[in-house]
């Protein structure tokens, strides 16, 4: 037998002082879904970003902690140039083959 259980959408007042800046730009859905909480934008955990936790606050924390994780990997991995190599004077890009603009 399938069980199902209530999911609520918690309004989130996204201009309180104490809302870090993404969530107040992003204004990200908390639900509460069985015993966690989970803050998310976007369709799929690959593609958006999502926290969770115990508390509306904890799911807010941890998703604010993902999009700052998710954007310092998008900047770095921005700033990387593909790894050209000759062949018969023609450049090939090797695909994931990447080295610091520093280097």
């Amino acid at each position: 037998m399938e069980t199902t259980h209530e999911i609520k959408i918690i309004s989130v007042d996204y201009n309180s002082p104490d809302i870090q800046e993404a969530v107040k730009k992003y204004k990200p859905i908390l639900i509460h879904d069985g015993n966690e909480y989970c803050c998310f934008i976007g369709e799929r955990p690959e593609y958006g970003v999502y926290g969770y936790g115990k508390t509306p606050e904890l799911a807010i924390m941890h998703w604010n902690q993902k999009y700052l994780q998710k954007t310092v990997e998008g900047a770095l991995f921005s700033t990387k140039k593909p790894i050209l190599e000759q062949v018969d004077n023609t450049e090939i890009v090797k695909a994931y083959l990447y080295r610091s603009v520093s280097n």
